[in-house]
């Protein structure tokens, strides 16, 4: 999956700024490493069930999922070739 988005963003990107967008999208991953085990353990605290806790990642897959259905690769493929 990690080589996948990868490979989608590096596509997406002006190829002379890929240093600037791929400093932000690590930035971005590190971010998720401390949100997701956050929610769960928040998620775990509240409810006293530590399954409800993992359940709620689900909502992170959900709102990525509905994130990437609005991109529109063509188009973002154009736009980057036209400022690269």
């Amino acid at each position: 999956m990690q080589a996948l988005s990868r490979s989608l963003y590096a596509r997406l990107i002006p190829s002379g700024k890929s240093a600037e967008f791929f400093g932000f999208y690590n930035m971005l991953g590190k971010f998720a490493a401390v949100v997701g085990p956050l929610m769960v353990g928040v998620v775990s605290l509240a409810s006293g069930d530590h399954r409800l806790g993992i359940l709620s990642i689900i909502i992170l897959f959900v709102a990525g999922g509905w994130l990437l259905l609005k991109v529109d690769v063509a188009a973002g493929e154009q736009a980057s070739k036209k400022l690269g």
